[in-house]
């Protein structure tokens, strides 16, 4: 069962979105980096973590933005890569083993020893379908591995896309040329980016972006919206928990960034429809 810890004063209960149909388009955020991507009718999670703790070590800060007695039906589940706030083996037991997984070239041998799930490895750029969404492997900036392997370094930034609207998920990354790369290539409504666990830099700035470079990287996208991730449930870098949240609003006053930036809580939902 997941524990569930006091809340800190910063903390807030998870956020409950009333949807008008689940035909509609719309996104979720779960909390850290996990979110639920539901295009035309396909529920996608990306990076799920329902734990109360990163690889027995880091609490969870505040709530699950989903209810463990009433999940969503899920078609597949993306992995961007190994770290293991971004790959919780735990937190798919809750789900039918019959569910495939899309994960980085490599995975199925990790995947599958501790579940049964069929594994599909996607290799950078190349493209996968379900039904009529579309999942394409990007790269993104990032080294993942698990202390059980130092195989599983291979991580994936993904695109998924239906007729209407295109979402971007990196997983981790730092901030590089492949976000104007991206751009290039997609039209993107709404774009997760992380800004926690940044320092100290020295460190974690080649594969974790700070707040600024979060919003530069959102302008390099050219997308219609950003979606911060990897915030307020872990405090995996040495900044204190609050402070990747309170960075990126600060930088927003006076930013004509502000309303296209939408800081969801978890369980909070974001309807497509009027992007």
């Amino acid at each position: 069962m997941i524990q569930r810890h006091f809340l800190e004063p910063y903390e807030k209960i998870f956020y409950v979105t009333i949807l008008k149909s689940m035909n509609e388009n719309f996104i979720q955020f779960i909390g850290h980096s996990s979110a639920l991507v539901h295009l035309d009718g396909i529920t996608l999670t990306v990076d799920l973590n329902l734990s109360s703790r990163v690889g027995g070590l880091f609490k969870r800060h505040g709530t699950i933005g989903l209810d463990l007695n009433n999940l969503p039906k899920v078609d597949a589940f993306l992995v961007t890569h190994a770290h293991y706030d971004h790959l919780d083996i735990f937190s798919y037991k809750y789900f039918d083993q019959k569910i495939p997984f899309i994960a980085p070239v490599g995975f199925a041998s990790l995947i599958n020893k501790f579940l049964h799930n069929p594994v599909i490895e996607l290799e950078l750029n190349s493209k996968h379908f379900v039904n009529n969404v579309a999942i394409s492997a990007i790269p993104t900036q990032h080294y993942g591995f698990r202390i059980s392997g130092l195989n599983y370094t291979k991580c994936n930034g993904y695109i998924i896309q239906c007729a209407d609207h295109t979402v971007y998920h990196p997983g981790d990354t730092g901030y590089g040329p492949h976000f104007k790369q991206i751009a290039d290539m997609f039209s993107i409504d709404v774009a997760f980016l992380p800004i926690g666990a940044f320092e100290p830099r020295s460190l974690l700035g080649h594969q974790h972006l700070n707040p600024q470079e979060a919003l530069q990287a959102f302008e390099d996208l050219h997308a219609k919206v950003m979606v911060p991730i990897h915030w307020g449930a872990f405090r995996l870098g040495m900044e204190p928990i609050d402070e990747p949240l309170r960075r990126l609003k600060a930088l927003l006053e006076n930013n004509p960034l502000k309303d296209r930036v939408k800081i969801l809580q978890p369980g909070e939902k974001l309807e497509l429809g009027s992007l």
